[in-house]
């Protein structure tokens, strides 16, 4: 092609054809601009395509993120319902005054009640997309917004950071409470002859002890408010994503 083209331009030469030659050379300008032009766009084309496609992969690792939140947030409210459970549980055998009874019952709720279960956001596909600075690969700015808004509140929530502590003040204030020769005997098949008799344990007329109960009745219906509304964020988050991912 650019043999025929040079013939062409000596071919005009030649033959003292300047303004034919000039129409030539401008046309063949032409044909170098456009070809440049074509080119630049399908550079473009193909950049915009990769710069896509990376944004699909990283939306569709967030997707996956974000149903695995589901799936914690479903184990945390049904630990919290086993422990409302066993904490209303407590509040009744305490009603009846007798620690011979209430007492091993408590003792067998503890497994539950001691415990507790927070929500932590799945973030490794979004802080890999911030770690690599590719945040801008998301292009839906409602949704851009929406995942920084949710990812940044995990740092935020000072409710979950509650169940911790009044569970532990519970743990603290009862236990030695709960200490007496006759439940050690049963837990160690030990002798513990220098404690007191389970008659002495009073957790029955202890203030402590039910408002202990109560904070943590208080903070975990805060915390499941705290993880319906997440439920509802994630639900418009994963809606937002599959219309991208369309």
């Amino acid at each position: 092609m650019i043999k025929f083209f040079r013939r062409i331009r000596q071919r005009l030469l030649s033959e003292n054809k300047f303004s034919k030659y000039l129409i030539y050379a401008i046309g063949e300008i032409v044909l170098v601009v456009i070809g440049i032009l074509i080119a630049l766009q399908i550079n473009n084309w193909n950049t915009k395509r990769l710069l896509k496609s990376k944004e699909q992969v990283y939306l569709q690792q967030i997707r996956i993120s974000l149903n695995s939140d589901l799936e914690r947030i479903k184990e945390v409210k049904e630990f919290n319902a086993l422990k409302t459970s066993k904490i209303d549980s407590t509040f009744i055998v305490l009603e009846q005054s007798n620690p011979e009874r209430y007492v091993p019952a408590i003792a067998e709720y503890m497994s539950v009640v001691n415990e507790f279960d927070v929500f932590e956001p799945n973030a490794i596909a979004f802080d890999n997309m911030i770690a690599s600075e590719n945040i801008d690969l998301i292009t839906d700015m409602e949704l851009r917004k929406n995942l920084s808004l949710y990812y940044q509140r995990r740092n935020l929530n000072l409710t979950q950071e509650r169940i911790k502590e009044t569970t532990r003040q519970f743990v603290d204030d009862i236990m030695p409470k709960m200490g007496n020769r006759q439940l050690l005997k049963q837990l160690t098949q030990r002798d513990h002859s220098n404690l007191p008799d389970i008659s002495e344990v009073n957790i029955h007329s202890d203030t402590q002890v039910y408002t202990n109960l109560f904070n943590m009745t208080l903070v975990i219906d805060g915390q499941n408010e705290y993880l319906e509304i997440t439920t509802e964020d994630i639900k418009h988050l994963l809606n937002l994503i599959n219309t991208n991912l369309k």
